[in-house]
């Protein structure tokens, strides 16, 4: 991972649709990431101990980023923080509900939740989780950089994220399932377009395969791009 970003996943377990990620940097600087589809049907519970060697560091902070769905933004002027399952319930199933989430995204609250079994596998980790939603994290991402307006690409197996900022807020956190180049392309320049930004730095995160013919792709639309 480019070391833009690499501090945001320093140790942490991400999790997405397709399965999920371990990654550690560790101190000698070796970065050391692995992946797990959800078509193995890998436990986390067995993997993660072995990777972070749990056992000999018992209680250290693993951060849980979470990127199983989009979080729901709620502006801060109407959020009741007694009404944030029933926020959640307006976009999501929680028939499974395990567990909800708040982060702050400028001026939103950013809801999202965990599944009883996926909240109950993490909780049981002999670690000390640490529960962030990967908007966060993006979100972050976008204010530390120069450009009044800065928009991400996130891109994995079978989706791809977007994420826009303009003078620090906000605009845009949104999912597709339709990652073909083509698809990303219209997905990325419909996103620009009706935001009305001008002239934006595009980072692109690819947690898939790297895609050099998105990327020259979407260079003939967009000037500013960064690879992360």
């Amino acid at each position: 991972m480019n070391s833009l970003l690499t501090r945001h996943y320093t140790r942490s377990i991400r999790l997405t649709p397709d399965g999920f990620s371990l990654y550690c940097l560790h101190d000698d600087g070796k970065y050391q990431d692995a992946f797990y589809p959800a078509t193995e049907n890998a436990l986390i519970s067995d993997k993660a101990p072995r990777f972070f060697n749990m056992e000999q560091d018992q209680g250290q902070a693993i951060d849980i980023i979470v990127a199983t769905r989009m979080p729901l933004l709620v502006p801060d002027v109407i959020y009741d923080e007694s009404k944030s399952r029933a926020y959640l319930e307006t976009q999501f199933d929680l028939s499974q509900y395990g567990q909800h989430f708040c982060d702050t995204l400028g001026h939103y609250k950013s809801l999202y939740f965990l599944t009883q079994n996926e909240y109950s596998t993490l909780a049981g980790l002999p670690c000390t989780p640490r529960f962030m939603s990967e908007a966060t994290l993006f979100y972050r991402f976008l204010q530390e950089q120069e450009p009044s307006s800065a928009v991400l690409l996130s891109i994995n197996k079978s989706f791809a994220d977007i994420f826009a900022v303009q003078k620090g807020e906000i605009l845009l956190i949104n999912r597709t399932h339709h990652i073909e180049n083509v698809d990303l392309l219209y997905y990325t320049l419909n996103s620009v377009q009706q935001l009305g930004l001008s002239d934006p730095m595009l980072y692109v995160q690819n947690f898939d395969k790297a895609n050099k013919k998105l990327t020259d792709l979407l260079a003939h639309y967009i000037d500013n791009i960064t690879i992360l």
